[in-house]
């Protein structure tokens, strides 16, 4: 239970310093939300404004009813002609389409762009051109290279051609309405009635390559359903200018529909010139039986045959009509025949011709309905693509049904004819009192009235094809012409801001953070705290000082008053034992430039100024500092003291200058044997005569980590100081003193935390410290993210 309670103790600690971590570098937060912000107003200040133009239509599903109601009498008849793609889709995917696109770009030549240099970005001029420039050639351009021309007006006469060719700068004056020709082609330049706002400001003229632009509006085009059983498609674009984008989308509406009407047309067009081509066959062959007619008359004077009509003739007149009707729609059946067999591949059958027999109509209508698809799929796609052989495929089967069909009517109407025939002989031979001459007319005369028969119906079918060809529409109808909103798609200023808001918060975090979970060192008196180890106190950085003794009489500064704060806390330790006569206290830490030595000659001086006799030994054998931070010379000390057994305690004493009531004892020459040097019994006569002279005796070891040696003489400790240098220190090096502190191997120990951060809250808040040496105070705009 109670290591739960610390466990959650400790969380709690973490997580107020994590929040105590973050808060102090506020001013990294502040700096780089600024930046950010910065950053993105000037990427909203360059980026182009980007709006969205929208437009509607509607498919007509008048002839995709008439379509489907074909398919069910063409299936009705025995017929598979398998499924076919939606019109709806269909109409989407020509929308599309590279072939409609390109019509558009060069109809609109938007791979020429026009713009205005302004200080942020560029402005594109639309509407508001001040001169256009117009190319002798219309396909001169779509081909070019991309090309970039700078032009300025200089009067109304004049315009300032610039260009790089070859990595060179070439200028030329051009009149206006003049003929110019280079390698662009030849074109000439027109002024506007926007001239002269434009004057002497660049304007800059982008050409593109043709490709290239239509790629780019072919992307830019979104085209889809309202709804799934909905015929209404919605068209958008989102570009930089709204007149170009309501161009662009009305251009392509309305190219679409022209495409539309033509292909209507091709089927009418086509019946037109089949009837044209017939009705020149069949005049040739009625003005032929009419002379016939006349020079029989003539030849032998036959001027009224109603006068030899009787009952058999009614009936052989009726006969007759119905073998005129019988051989007419055999020749109708035998031109289509003739037409089907030779027909080109993409060439479309003549329809609505008169044929009794409606399943062949609707065949031939079906024909040419899917062959207008398959011209429309092959044109966009080419010949691979999945419909366009699924369409081969049912085309190739009804046109083979239509074979069979047209094959097995002509031979139902030949039967039917030689019948009425053999009924006409029949009727003949009834009236066999009727003169052989009458005979022969008839038979003359017949075949007149059947070329008559045809001829009329031909005439009749020209002038019902020519009103369906005027009378073609479109099959789309426009609902909502391309219109916008004005609103500002893009760049989306609050949701850049947020983003830059974000992130701008977001990357001193994660640097802090990383910085934190890579930080190893101890900072803070909590990570001793943490450990169980009893904490002396805290000595903050001092800067900008050249003197290592910096405590003396009269000192204010904050690290002279850490110092007091340091010998007071060591007078509450030894307080329980007022029996000593003198005070031992060792100074050491973990590794070496913790600060010990400095520490040590400052606390001497501090306990000094109480009055008190104080006595500060060197004995860190192996990197002795004392010396060097008083700028004294060598000197006898601890190692010549336990070598010559003739030297006493009052031979190595030295007064350290300046400093009342502290001398110093160093450590002398460095041994190759400190170890052994410091087993040896003079070490306990040293201190036993000190003892005798002094109230404090303060010992400089080295560091325990590092070495034995201080272990060695660690019994002589009344009081054990632990320095640990924050910001310096690996955090896992703790577990040394903590090792020693849990075991009891060093009696009377407490931590003090040397070097810290007052900025950071740490220890008393004045603001100075000090080093192992000394740094420069860093200037503010260095702090920001090394904190």
């Amino acid at each position: 239970m109670e290591n739960n309670s610390r466990k959650l103790s400790y969380f709690q600690v973490e997580i107020k310093e994590l929040f105590n971590y973050y808060l102090r570098n506020w001013y990294s937060f502040i700096l780089s939300i600024l930046i950010s912000i910065t950053i993105a107003y000037f990427k909203i200040k360059t980026t182009v404004s980007i709006y969205e133009v929208k437009s509607t239509i509607l498919v007509k599903d008048e002839q995709k009813s008439n379509l489907n109601s074909q398919f069910e009498s063409i299936e009705n008849l025995g017929f598979n002609i398998g499924s076919i793609n939606s019109k709806l889709e269909n109409e989407i995917e020509i929308l599309k389409s590279r072939t409609l696109v390109s019509k558009v770009v060069k109809e609109l030549k938007l791979n020429i762009t026009c713009f205005q240099k302004k200080k942020y970005k560029d402005h594109e001029l639309y509407k508001t051109v001040p001169f256009t420039i117009n190319f002798l050639k219309g396909d001169s351009i779509l081909n070019n290279t991309n090309k970039t021309i700078e032009f300025k007006i200089i009067d109304k006469n004049t315009i300032l051609f610039t260009e790089v060719i070859n990595n060179s700068i070439k200028h030329q004056k051009i009149k206006f309405g003049t003929l110019v020709s280079n390698h662009m082609g030849d074109f000439i330049i027109t002024p506007t009635k926007n001239w002269q706002k434009f004057l002497n400001i660049p304007i800059i003229y982008q050409i593109e390559k043709f490709n290239t632009v239509v790629e780019n509006v072919q992307k830019s085009i979104i085209i889809e359903t309202v709804e799934k059983e909905s015929s209404i498609i919605n068209l958008s674009i989102q570009i930089e200018n709204i007149d170009k984008g309501k161009n662009i989308l009305n251009t392509l509406v309305k190219l679409h529909s022209i495409d539309a009407i033509n292909d209507k047309n091709q089927i009418a067009t086509n019946t037109l010139n089949f009837i044209n081509e017939r009705l020149n066959y069949i005049t040739n062959e009625l003005s032929n039986v009419e002379s016939n007619v006349s020079n029989f008359k003539s030849n032998n004077n036959l001027l009224d045959i109603s006068t030899n009509t009787n009952i058999f003739i009614q009936n052989e007149n009726e006969n007759a009509k119905k073998i005129v009707e019988t051989a007419t729609q055999i020749k109708l059946a035998e031109f289509i025949y003739e037409f089907v067999i030779n027909k080109k591949q993409n060439e479309l059958i003549p329809s609505n011709l008169g044929f009794t027999n409606s399943s062949l109509e609707k065949m031939i209508e079906t024909i040419n309905v899917l062959q207008l698809e398959k011209n429309k799929i092959e044109n966009n796609y080419g010949e691979k693509n999945p419909i366009l052989i699924n369409l081969n495929n049912e085309i190739n089967i009804l046109k083979k049904n239509l074979i069979d069909g047209l094959a097995s009517q002509i031979n139902t109407l030949k039967i039917n004819f030689n019948f009425l025939n053999n009924q006409k002989k029949d009727l003949l031979g009834i009236i066999h009192q009727a003169p052989s001459k009458e005979k022969e007319f008839k038979e003359i005369f017949r075949q007149q009235q059947i070329k008559e028969s045809l001829y009329l119906f031909l005439l009749h079918k020209r002038e019902e094809t020519s009103i369906s060809l005027a009378v073609t529409t479109p099959n789309t109808k426009i609902i909502d012409s391309a219109y916008s909103d004005e609103i500002i798609k893009s760049p989306k200023k609050k949701i850049i801001f947020a983003i830059s808001l974000i992130i701008g918060m977001f990357i001193p975090f994660t640097f802090l953070f990383i910085k934190k979970l890579l930080d190893t060192k101890i900072h803070s008196k909590d990570d001793i705290i943490n450990l169980g180890l009893p904490y002396l106190g805290d000595l903050p950085l001092e800067k900008n000082k050249n003197n290592s003794l910096i405590v003396n009489q009269g000192e204010r500064t904050s690290i002279a008053e850490a110092f007091k704060i340091i010998r007071t806390n060591i007078n509450f330790y030894t307080k329980n034992n007022n029996s000593l006569s003198s005070k031992i206290i060792f100074i050491s830490s973990t590794i070496s430039h913790e600060g010990k030595s400095f520490i040590s000659l400052n606390l001497a001086s501090t306990i000094g100024l109480t009055d008190k006799k104080v006595l500060l030994i060197g004995m860190d054998l192996r990197a002795p500092k004392l010396l060097e931070y008083l700028d004294i010379k060598n000197q006898k000390g601890v190692t010549s003291f336990i070598i010559d057994n003739n030297l006493t305690i009052n031979d190595i004493i030295t007064k350290i200058p300046n400093t009342e009531n502290v001398d110093i004892i160093p450590s002398g020459p460095i041994p190759p044997n400190p170890s052994e040097l410091l087993m040896s019994d003079r070490i306990k006569e040293l201190f036993e005569e000190a003892k005798k002279q002094y109230d404090y005796i303060i010992v400089d070891t080295a560091p325990v980590g590092m070495v034995t040696d201080t272990l060695l003489i660690s019994d002589y400790a009344d009081i054990f100081i632990y320095v640990t240098r924050a910001h310096y220190l690996e955090k896992n090096l703790l577990s040394i003193p903590e090792t020693l502190y849990n075991e009891k191997k060093i009696k009377n120990m407490a931590v003090l935390l040397n070097g810290t951060d007052q900025n950071k809250g740490y220890g008393y808040g004045y603001g100075y410290g000090y080093g192992n040496g000394f740094e420069k105070e860093k200037k503010w705009y260095t702090k920001i993210f090394t904190k």
